[in-house]
C-alpha cells in the first residue's frame, strides 16, 4: 500500500451513511435499555451506516457498566447531553407526601422531559456540524422522541422512531390519570404521523396512528450477541438448586408469584431451603422489600453485563417474571436460551418468551395469576433437579442465535434506514 493511501476501513468509514441516534440509554450507562442501542450501534458499521449518538451522562442514571463502553465502534461520536433531574426529585417528594396523582403528573411522559431540551440542542448541533442522512430515536424515555421530532421538523431530515415499549397502551401506566393517556395518545400520534418508518420490539404494540396495517412499521425483537455468550463457561453448584432472576426488581415486576409459591413449597416440605436458593442478579427497587419469611434468598447488587451472562450460566435455572398485563418477552430470555439453562417463565401464555420456552422445550410456562401452576412448575423443576433428571435444554444456544442475533437484527435495521432515506415503503 502506497504511503498516504487510506486504508479499506478509512474508506468504508468516508462513504457510509450517517446517522443521528438519539438515545438516553448508551454506554456507560447499564442497565437492559442499553443493549438494543449499543447493538445497533456496533454492529451498522458493516451495513454501510456509522452512527453520531446523542445520549446523556453517565451521572443522571443509576447504574453504569463502563466494560460495555468497549462495543462501540471505533470513530464513533458520542455526545454527552446533560440531563435535568428535575421531575425524578419532585416524584420523589410527592411519593412520600402519598400524592400519587400528582406524582404521575411530575413524571409525565416518563421522566425524560428533564433531558429532552439538552437532547435537542445537541442533536441540532450535529445536524448542522455535520448533516446526517438519518435521525433514529429509541423509547424510553419518550422525549427523545419528542426531541427527534423536533429536529425532524426543523432539519427536514429523514426519522426512523424505535419504539422498544409502548407508551400511551403501556399496560404499567395504566393507573396515570385519564388525561395524562390523553397526552400521551397525543404525543404518540405526532410521532407516529411524522415519522417515515417506525419499528416496534414487539409486533402487538398499539401504537396511536401507526396500526400494525401501516406499511412504515417494521418489527425488529430484541436479541442476543453471540460475542456476549460464547460456548462454555461456569456450571451450577451441586449442593443446592439455585434459581436466578437477572434483571431489576421494581413496581410489578417483583417476582411475587414465584416468591409465594415457594414460600407454600417450603413451608409445606416439598422444597428443603438449605438445598435451595433465589438469587436476584440485579437491583432492587421495591420499597421496603422483604421475601415471606423463610425463602432463601441472595441478591447481588447491580453488575455488569459480563457478569450477569456468568451469573445466568452458574444457575440451576432462571426465572422470568413478567406480569400477566403485559406481553412483552424482556430482553434477557434471549440470553436465557443461549446459555441452555431451563427456564421457569412466568408469563402470559402468549407471550414471546413463554411461546419459545414451549416450543424449544427449554423449561416450564406457568401465568402469573394461577398460583398454583407456579408452585407446580417450580416443585417439578426442583424435584427433577433432586433426582437427577434436570437436563439443561439441547440447542435453543443454536436455534436463538440463527433467529434473533443481534447482527442479523441489525441488518434489518439497516433496510429500515435505508428505505427510510430514499422514501421507498416495503409492499
Amino acid at each position: 500500500m502506497k504511503a498516504g493511501s487510506p486504508t479499506k476501513e478509512t474508506e468504508n468509514r468516508a462513504s457510509a451513511r450517517r446517522a443521528l441516534v438519539i438515545a438516553y440509554y448508551f454506554p456507560p450507562l447499564g442497565g437492559a435499555g442499553v443493549q438494543r442501542t449499543l447493538k445497533f450501534v456496533k454492529y451498522l458499521p458493516e451495513f454501510g451506516w456509522r452512527a453520531t449518538v446523542v445520549s446523556t451522562r453517565s451521572r443522571a442514571y443509576g447504574t453504569s457498566d463502563a466494560s460495555l463502553v468497549a462495543e462501540i465502534p471505533a470513530g464513533t461520536r458520542v455526545v454527552r447531553a446533560p440531563a435535568v433531574p428535575a421531575a425524578r426529585w419532585l416524584a420523589i417528594a410527592l411519593g412520600k407526601l402519598g400524592l400519587p396523582r400528582l406524582r404521575a403528573w411530575a413524571v409525565w411522559p416518563d421522566g425524560g422531559l428533564g433531558w429532552m431540551p439538552s437532547a435537542f440542542l445537541a442533536g441540532w448541533r450535529e445536524i448542522r456540524r455535520e448533516r446526517p442522512d438519518v435521525i433514529y430515536s429509541s423509547s424510553a424515555p419518550y422525549g427523545g422522541h419528542l426531541a427527534a421530532l423536533a429536529l425532524r421538523r426543523l432539519s427536514g431530515v429523514p426519522w426512523v422512531a424505535d419504539f422498544r415499549d409502548e407508551w400511551a397502551s403501556n399496560p404499567h401506566l395504566v393507573r396515570q390519570p385519564r388525561l395524562l393517556t390523553h397526552l400521551s395518545r397525543r404525543g404518540e400520534r405526532a410521532i407516529t404521523r411524522e415519522a417515515e418508518r417506525i419499528v416496534v420490539a414487539a409486533d402487538y404494540f398499539d401504537l396511536a396512528g401507526a396500526p400494525p396495517s401501516d406499511t412504515r412499521r417494521a418489527t425488529i425483537t430484541n436479541g442476543v450477541d453471540p460475542a456476549d455468550v460464547p460456548d462454555g463457561g461456569g456450571s451450577p453448584p451441586e449442593d443446592r438448586f439455585r434459581l436466578t432472576f437477572v434483571g431489576t426488581l421494581y413496581g410489578p415486576i417483583d417476582a411475587a408469584p414465584v416468591m409465594e409459591a415457594l414460600a407454600r413449597l417450603v413451608a409445606d416440605g416439598s422444597i428443603d431451603p438449605h438445598a435451595f436458593e433465589l438469587r436476584v442478579v440485579g437491583n432492587v427497587w421495591i420499597e421496603g422489600f422483604a421475601p415471606p419469611d423463610g425463602i432463601p434468598l441472595s441478591a447481588t447488587g447491580y453488575v455488569s453485563h459480563e457478569h450477569a451472562i456468568d451469573e445466568m450460566r452458574r444457575s440451576t435455572a432462571l426465572l422470568l417474571h413478567v406480569p400477566e398485563a403485559s406481553l412483552a418477552p424482556s430482553g434477557k430470555i434471549f440470553e436465557y436460551l443461549a446459555v441452555e439453562r431451563p427456564v421457569l417463565c412466568v408469563t402470559h401464555p402468549d407471550n414471546l418468551a413463554a411461546r419459545l420456552v414451549q416450543r424449544w422445550d427449554a423449561g416450564t410456562v406457568a401465568p402469573p395469576h394461577d398460583r398454583d401452576a407456579v408452585a407446580d412448575a417450580l416443585r417439578s423443576m426442583y424435584e427433577r433437579w433432586s433426582a437427577g433428571r434436570l437436563a439443561p435444554p439441547s440447542g435453543t444456544r443454536r436455534r436463538v442465535l440463527a433467529e434473533y442475533s443481534r447482527r442479523e437484527l441489525t441488518r434489518r435495521l439497516a433496510e429500515v434506514l435505508d428505505s427510510a432515506t430514499t422514501g421507498s415503503r416495503p409492499a
